[in-house]
């Protein structure tokens, strides 16, 4: 097939993803998460003075709630708060591009694999990448992790391209690089990859000694910045939040293990193996939904159940044609790929393994391929391919546009709607209970424009410690009247203004205790209360404390 019909393909492709990945944005998710709050207030920050909501100038990781987010996405999350302002559009514009240039990178990849131009494979390629439910789930929430993969895909295809035009490597490996910058799992898989692509291809390799030294020079350039912050645990504060290599968790998880002489190494191996190998069953790919509620579609894996049979065909094809650059490249990065969250004691956790999930869809796409080619007759595979597009559509506006909003992140939407009415009532002072939803606070002050200068201000007031090495989780904000911490109920109580909390926060007994008066109540999508907002009366509250 021609070029012009290979565009005009590709071109119907990103249309029909970008339909797909911008419907209802602002809608669904129905909110910001903690992570996309974070990144879209430090990019307005930025865009403002210059600094993160700490006072950090420029940081080379974003310090947030005890924890650092890779800065690469913040970054460029300024340019569409410039042009779109604070809104949902804009923190996760970032992550649908991310989205869209993946396909177009899958798509020139398979192209290019295919030697000529057979434009069935690359189409097959683009569109289950279009239509997957973990492709379509990140790319439409504000991720590091969809940067990420998108960085690396294209780092992959330069690289493939290196083969045959050696200068290509210098820039292949820059951006290998830059992929560690914007999310952690790169971090892990793009060195080794690298590792693994010079000792695959070392012959050709080192017929270029000097673009070959040019290239690694500039990777080890782009990981300068880790390198200046490598002693100050900002680093590694991720990892040490999630993996099961301290021996506080072996203590409390290892059994009888903890009994053996070398129980701890044994201990580290089997979790490693026992999460590594999750990420090759066929139950958690096509069956059950990520256990993380805030990174799952109701009812729905990461693949359809039908693109089961592709994929185990698509195996056999990689064996098959193991020998072939691509596959070498393709094969490499499967076993790399799941490593990140094999660290972890998180089950399946697929975020941590787009790479891998990428890969796998190529995979599935190979085995489509051949499926179909199978098939003699084309009004079967066409009628074939309607039913299995079909019920794919279905199945992702069933569960992810339809059910999603109303089982998975309710509490932001209303602590969203919560704004809305507090932003009605200016005359009021307001204490939120943040205690079991930390994101309160920073999404307040991302919604409200709340004027960084006074929030640095504050923070400095409340961590006055180094950047890089204190790790508070607790981040308490004052905007203006409205304060969004836990609530303190001896002091409250005394102060005349509105407290807002869930219905764990402020109980019935403590309503009656404290004398308060109910004002207003949020509800969250399906219609039930969330939030109750009641009133403080001092005059009765403390007189009572008096006596």
């Amino acid at each position: 097939m021609n070029k012009i019909k290979i565009m005009i393909v590709l071109i119907l492709i990103i249309i029909v993803a970008l339909i797909v990945r911008i419907y209802q944005i602002e809608k669904v998710p129905p909110s910001l998460n903690i992570d996309e709050s974070s990144e879209g207030y430090n990019a307005f920050s930025l865009l403002n003075t210059g600094k993160d909501r700490y006072g950090q100038g420029w940081p080379i990781l974003f310090r947030s709630f005890g924890s650092f987010q890779a800065p690469l996405y913040t970054y460029l999350t300024i340019i569409p708060i410039y042009f779109l302002g604070n809104t949902i559009l804009a923190v996760r514009l970032v992550s649908i591009i991310s989205g869209v240039l993946l396909i177009i990178i899958t798509f020139f990849l398979i192209n290019k694999f295919n030697q000529q131009y057979k434009i069935n494979l690359a189409m097959i390629a683009g569109l289950t990448l279009t239509f997957t439910p973990w492709s379509v789930f990140f790319s439409r929430i504000g991720t590091e992790a969809s940067l990420g993969v998108s960085l690396f895909a294209l780092s992959f295809l330069i690289l493939y391209l290196s083969l045959d035009r050696f200068w290509l490597f210098p820039l292949g490996v820059f951006i290998l690089g830059l992929s560690t910058h914007a999310y952690y799992s790169e971090r892990i898989i793009s060195p080794f990859f690298l590792i693994g692509f010079i000792v695959l291809f070392r012959k050709r390799v080192f017929l270029k000694k000097k673009l070959f030294f040019f290239g690694m020079a500039l990777f080890l350039l782009t990981q300068v910045p880790h390198l200046l912050i490598a002693a100050s645990g900002a680093f590694t504060r991720r990892l040490a939040q999630v993996d099961y290599l301290s021996d506080q968790f072996f203590q409390s998880n290892s059994g009888n293990l903890h009994n053996i002489f070398f129980g701890r190494q044994l201990f580290i191996i089997r979790e490693f193996i026992t999460q590594y190998l999750t990420f090759f069953s066929p139950k958690n790919l096509f069956f059950d939904p990520d256990p993380q509620p805030d990174r799952s579609i109701p009812n729905l894996s990461v693949f359809y159940n039908w693109m089961l049979i592709p994929w185990l065909i698509g195996i056999g094809n990689f064996l098959k044609r193991r020998s072939e650059p691509a596959i070498k490249l393709f094969l490499l990065t499967i076993f790399l790929g799941p490593i990140p969250a094999a660290l972890t004691r998180d089950p399946f956790y697929t975020l941590r393994t787009l790479i891998f999930l990428w890969i796998t869809t190529i995979m599935i796409a190979l085995g489509i391929s051949n499926f179909f080619s199978k098939i003699s007759l084309k009004i079967t595979r066409y009628s074939l391919s309607f039913l299995l597009l079909s019920y794919s559509l279905f199945s992702l506006y069933l569960f992810y546009f339809t059910l999603f909003k109303y089982e998975r992140a309710t509490f932001d939407y209303s602590y969203t709607k919560l704004l809305e009415k507090i932003n009605q009532m200016p005359d009021k002072n307001f204490v939120i209970d943040s205690s079991r939803h930390l994101a309160a606070g920073i999404r307040a002050a991302f919604f409200n424009r709340y004027d960084p200068i006074k929030l640095q201000r504050d923070f400095k007031s409340h961590f006055p410690y180094k950047y890089y090495s204190s790790f508070e989780i607790e981040e308490p904000f004052i905007l203006g009247k409205v304060d969004i911490r836990p609530i303190f109920w001896k002091k409250d109580i005394c102060v005349s203004q509105i407290l807002v909390g869930d219905l764990l926060a402020i109980s019935e007994n403590q309503i009656k205790e404290h004398n308060l008066d109910f004002v207003f109540d949020v509800q969250d999508m399906a219609g039930n209360i969330s939030l109750k907002a009641y009133s403080t009366d001092p005059n009765k509250a403390c007189r009572r404390k008096e006596v």
